[in-house]
């Protein structure tokens, strides 16, 4: 019986901390302003989201121009998203609950990108010299540039919603971990 008990304390004081982190990683992305943050673990992340924002551009290349635009945003959301239906397919739900966080990040930077279409006031980065601002092309062309806050803030929030769903599925490993110690990760224990 004792090493039932000793394994499930081991689990508990791995993800109790772990879910802390995540605690806290929520919070600095509710923070997160249009340029960004200074975080160096959110930084890392959304190096990997920069990534996929900017090869959506370069594979919808032969959409039209609307599309492409779109698609860099839309990519990492979708990316983002993508992890968390795989990590909850697999039964991984702590992991579930760190990619909610990342679909958060995601969708508070499409929300920023989205929010600033009309006053284009953030730094862009791209692949060319004169970066143009996605946004402000996509919502101008569909007459939806008064929207841009409205639109850019509801995706923000939907993401906000996203984070503290995966917070609180995290918090539920645990409990069920403190209250069921013979069951880890969804496995019985041996």
């Amino acid at each position: 019986m004792q090493p039932k008990q000793t394994k499930s304390k081991a689990t508990l004081w791995f993800y109790v901390p772990l879910w802390l982190l995540f605690v806290y990683l929520y919070f600095q992305i509710l923070a997160i302003g249009p340029n960004g943050s200074g975080n160096i673990i959110l930084g890392g992340m959304y190096f990997v989201e920069f990534g996929v924002h900017e090869a959506s551009h370069m594979v919808t290349a032969f959409l039209p121009s609307i599309l492409c635009a779109a698609a860099g945003s839309i990519g990492e959301m979708t990316f983002t998203w993508l992890l968390a239906y795989a990590a909850f397919r697999a039964k991984s739900y702590f992991a579930g609950a760190f990619t909610l966080l990342w679909v958060m990040l995601a969708m508070t930077s499409a929300g920023n990108y989205m929010a600033d279409a009309r006053a284009q006031q953030m730094q862009l980065i791209g692949l060319g010299s004169d970066p143009k601002h996605d946004w402000n092309y996509v919502f101008g062309q569909l007459g939806w540039l008064n929207w841009d806050t409205f639109i850019g803030g509801t995706v923000r929030l939907l993401g906000d919603v996203a984070g503290l769903v995966g917070l609180i599925i995290g918090l539920v490993v645990i409990i069920g971990i403190v209250f069921r110690p013979n069951q880890v990760r969804g496995t019985t224990a041996t």
